[in-house]
This record gives structure tokens, C-alpha cells and sequence, in this order.
């Protein structure tokens, strides 16, 4: 049971958070974000809402950009998504897929197409895979279905790694690290295809392969903190009970695990509430809904700055467990999205964000990413569906 009190203060940031959304982020960044000349979207703008017209254009930022714009159409009768999201979809194959004659997609290019940086990135290559099943909601071609077989293709035979488990994050394969986070991304990719009925029989499979590399690997024993950091064989860096631990990632993970119960009814309420209790008790000051940007395996403070992503994801994984029955939350929830409204999102941005505050609150960001709108969508969506539910 929520609190009239908070139920009613959670119905007023519901409400702020759909005005912002539809008068301000989503005009903004389909307008000044969108490089109409070449029908892709810009990498960032700055604070008077310019566009960074000659910043390479990553991967990563295409297919974000393309997965809010085809929700907003779907979901928010956002009257341009569609055209935005079908077009950018289009040319993210046409600039990115085998750009350099080589298979796979390339990390970025110019504004005029050209190759800037040929890496194959594992995180950029999910993001392809979850871009594109938002597209196909819309756009239903042959040609996103062979884009994104080619691309788990491409996945399985030159990313997989068949010794230690899991994906490279990087090809041509070098350095001594490797990470949870684009795994995590795979695993919300993966599952964003079977909900869009994208792939092959084995999406799945693969699913399952990453809920269990995050059981074993990044999971701690305890199950109260998922770490960063690894090195090839997945032992934790530096060293295990010295891991790197983002609380915006343990909610982030709570919520895809959820997701992954929904597609296979396997229940994982054993990971999540230890992921959520610790994010709240070591990473949340639960007073004002300001989060860390990262902690120790052992709750120590690591870094006291504050980025705009943890809040989204914390509304999407908190939203989650209120659906579920746990009402107690709905207060986190509210502080939360209070601040990622009040101190990221200012109304003096007119849909735009300080995506990155010291521990002092001041801002650290020197421009807008247009990455963060794929965040702040979800979450301030999510809040929408606990105190604004649509019929």
C-alpha cells in the first residue's frame, strides 16, 4: 500500500515528468538533436541546445536514439517518432554495418559517413540488436531481420568467448580487463528481441547463458553486490572483495532480471532483493534520492559524484518491485525522480540535462549527450506507470 502523501506527491512528479518529456526533451532532440541532412542523430548539443555538428557519430548514440524515438511513436503517439526512428534505423545500416568492408558494425564515423574508429564494440553491438528491435516494431523489413540475424551471427562466432564464457568487449581483442556492463546491455538486448519476436531459437539461450555468467562471475557470493571489473578470465579486479561496484548498475540488473522472469518464468527474486537493498542502504541517500556513482564491495564510498543514469534506472527497477506488491518503495521512488527531474533535468535546459554532478552537486558535464535520453525516458516512463497509469 503507497501513502496518500506520497501517492500524491509521486502524481504531481508524474505529471511534471510527462510535460517534460512531451514539450520539452522529446521536441528538443527530434529537432536540434536530429542532423535531418543525413538523416542520423547528433552525438550531443550543448547547453544553449546547439548541435555538435562535426563530432563523430557513435553506434551506441544511433541506436539509443532510435529505440526512444520508436517508443515515443508506439507509446506516446509522439507524432514524429516513427519517421525519425525508421529513417535513422536505415542509415545506421547503411553508414555503420561492414563500413569498413569488414563484417560487423563499426564504432563511428564521420558526419559525412567516413570511418573514424573501425572497433568492434561489444556494448555498441547490443545496442544495435535492442535499436533495432524498437524499429521493427514500426518497420517490420527484411532488412532489420538480416541486420540483426547477421549481427548475432557475427555475436556468436567472433565475440563469444568459448574458453572462459561470456563476449570479448572489444575486437580485435586486446588489454587485460574485462566488464559486466556491456554483458548487461546484451542481456537487456536479447531480451528486447524475444519481446519484439526478433531472432532465432536460441535468443533464449543466450539470455540464460548471461544470467548465469552474472550468477557465478559478477555476483559476489552473498549476492548484495555486483561487480565491474575483470580480467580475461573472469576473475574480479583487482581482486576478489576489491571490486568496483556502480549502485546504478545493481538496480539496472534488478530490473533485467525481472524482465528475464517475465520471458521465461524463472524466478530470480533471490538476486533482486539483495541487489535493491544494498543500492538503497550503500549507494542512495534515501532522504534526498541522490546517488553515487560508485562503492566498494564493502559499502565504502568510492566516488561521491552523481550522474543522471543510476536515478533512471533506479525509477525503472523501484517502479518494478511497487508493481509487485511492494508499496514501502513508492517513497525512494518519489525521491528519485524528484532529483533527476530537480537536479538533472533543469528547466533551464528546455529538455536537456547536467548529466554529471560533483559531490558537491556542481555540474561536471561539459555538454548534453544525447545517450542519456534512452535513460531518462525509461525511468521518468517507469514512474508514469506507478502514479499516472494510462488506461
Amino acid at each position: 500500500m503507497i501513502r496518500d502523501d506520497v501517492a500524491a506527491r509521486g502524481q504531481e512528479i508524474a505529471a511534471r515528468a510527462r510535460h517534460w518529456l512531451d514539450e520539452r526533451a522529446l521536441p528538443l532532440w527530434s529537432d536540434a538533436g536530429f542532423d535531418a541532412a543525413n538523416g542520423v542523430f547528433h552525438e550531443r548539443l550543448d547547453f544553449a541546445g546547439r548541435p555538435a555538428e562535426d563530432a563523430p557519430r557513435r553506434l551506441m548514440v544511433q541506436a539509443r536514439q532510435i529505440s526512444v524515438f520508436a517508443r515515443a511513436a508506439l507509446e506516446d503517439g509522439f507524432a514524429l517518432g516513427r519517421d525519425l526512428a525508421v529513417t535513422a534505423a536505415e542509415n545506421m545500416i547503411d553508414r555503420w554495418l561492414a563500413a569498413d568492408g569488414a563484417p560487423g558494425w563499426v564504432f563511428s564515423v564521420d558526419p559525412d559517413g567516413a570511418v573514424v574508429d573501425p572497433c568492434r564494440d561489444l556494448y555498441a553491438h547490443a545496442f544495435v540488436l535492442y535499436g533495432l528491435a524498437w524499429a521493427h516494431r514500426l518497420d517490420p523489413s527484411d532488412r532489420i531481420v538480416a541486420a540483426v540475424d547477421d549481427t548475432l551471427v557475427f555475436l556468436d562466432t567472433a565475440f563469444a568467448d568459448p574458453i572462459a564464457g561470456g563476449w570479448w568487449d572489444h575486437l580485435p581483442v586486446g588489454g587485460p580487463r574485462r566488464s559486466q556492463n556491456p554483458h548487461m546491455h546484451l542481456f537487456e538486448a536479447l531480451l528486447e528481441l524475444h519481446e519484439a519476436g526478433l531472432g532465432d531459437d536460441a535468443v533464449l539461450d543466450r539470455c540464460r547463458a548471461l544470467d548465469a555468467l552474472a550468477a557465478t562471475r559478477f555476483l559476489a557470493a552473498d549476492r548484495s553486490v555486483l561487480r565491474e571489473d575483470f580480467a580475461a578470465d573472469w576473475t574480479v579486479a583487482p581482486s576478489e572483495g576489491e571490486g568496483r561496484v556502480e549502485p546504478g548498475h545493481l538496480l539496472e540488473w534488478a530490473w533485467l532480471l525481472r524482465r528475464f522472469e517475465t520471458a521465461t518464468g524463472e524466478d530470480r527474486g533471490d538476486r533482486v532483493a539483495p541487489l535493491i537493498r544494498t543500492a538503497l542502504d550503500k549507494g542512495i541517500d534515501r532522504a534526498t534520492g541522490r546517488i553515487v556513482d560508485e562503492i566498494g564491495e564493502d559499502g565504502r564510498l568510492l566516488r561521491a559524484s552523481s550522474r543522471s543514469w543510476p536515478h533512471a534506472e533506479a525509477c525503472k527497477a523501484l517502479a518494478t518491485e511497487i508493481l509487485r506488491g511492494r508499496g514501502e518503495l513508492a517513497g525512494d521512488l518519489v525521491a528519485v525522480a524528484a532529483r533527476l527531474l530537480e537536479a538533472h533535468c533543469r528547466t533551464e535546459f528546455h529538455g536537456g540535462w547536467i548529466d554529471h554532478l560533483d559531490a558537491e552537486d556542481a555540474p561536471m558535464s561539459p555538454a548534453m549527450p544525447a545517450s542519456t535520453l534512452y535513460h531518462v525516458y525509461g525511468g521518468l516512463k517507469a514512474v508514469e506507470s506507478v502514479f499516472a497509469p494510462r488506461g
